[in-house]
């Protein structure tokens, strides 16, 4: 009895650490491309360009990538691989 409850167990942790997973490692690669995206504005010459009217919709757009997404469960717990790992 105690080794089927032992299967139990270990069956749970790895349904529940595989589920984490599949939840953690797509929410960081989204993260990652948000900070791109502020990378990528900053790369392009953006302050050479023929449209003066695009500068400051290109600095809004490089200032609110800077902040980042983090993607909660529950409003709690960051959910990246940091978290999947801990």
């Amino acid at each position: 009895r105690t080794y089927q409850t032992k299967i139990r167990h270990i069956f749970i942790f790895v349904t529940l650490a595989f589920q984490l997973g599949f939840y953690c490692i797509p929410a960081n690669y989204v993260t990652d491309e948000a900070l791109s995206v502020s990378y990528a504005i900053y790369s392009s010459k953006w302050y050479s360009h023929h449209f003066p009217s695009l500068n400051v919709p290109l600095l809004l757009m490089m200032q609110n990538a800077q902040h980042g997404i983090t993607i909660r469960a529950g409003g709690l717990v960051a959910i990246n691989t940091e978290t999947f790992v801990n």
